[in-house]
């Protein structure tokens, strides 16, 4: 597993956008990082699907990412834990604790993208997130959601907490 530095909110998008199309896309992914950091990151599920949205958007493959935030809910750092391919990424239970932990974290948001554009949580996926919740309980770390968003579609967001897929 590869780990990398939280570089992922600047790093432009891949070709296929113009210059001023990748402008747009970093101004607007700016906006949202310092409006995250301080503010509630769950103030708004528009909010909150719009700013991984815009990271996804580049993504040909998985890519898993936790948000870690304090008791404010107020965002302390977005990280990438690995890079998968195309239908798949290797995540660790003990790297998303361990990150958590590390920057005192208090609760989580989990993501990943779907690059087939459908949302739909997979099997693993779900075994996966009861995992890492059951794990989090144990250290006290509040897990709030796992989402999952089809690639290049903003509006295209599924909550495991929305489905009731995730227990308190």
């Amino acid at each position: 597993m590869t780990h990398q530095d939280p570089k992922e909110i600047t790093e432009r998008p891949s070709s296929g956008f113009s210059e001023a199309e990748i402008a747009t896309i970093d101004a607007a992914r700016e906006i949202l990082r310092r409006h995250a950091r301080s503010t509630a990151a769950l103030q708004s599920w528009g909010m909150l699907t719009d700013y991984l949205a815009l990271n996804a958007v580049r993504e040909r493959v998985e890519v898993f990412r936790v948000l870690l935030l304090d008791r404010k809910n107020r965002l302390i750092r977005d990280r990438i834990m690995t890079r998968g391919s195309i239908d798949h990424v290797p995540v660790y239970v003990s790297e998303v604790l361990r990150s958590a932990l590390v920057l005192d974290a208090s609760a989580i948001i989990m993501c990943h993208n779907h690059p087939s554009g459908d949302p739909e949580p997979s099997q693993a996926d779900i075994d996966l997130t009861r995992k890492i919740v059951e794990a989090c309980k144990v250290m006290e770390i509040v897990v709030h959601d796992h989402i999952i968003v089809g690639f290049g579609r903003e509006k295209n967001a599924f909550s495991m907490r929305a489905a009731g897929m995730l227990s308190d």
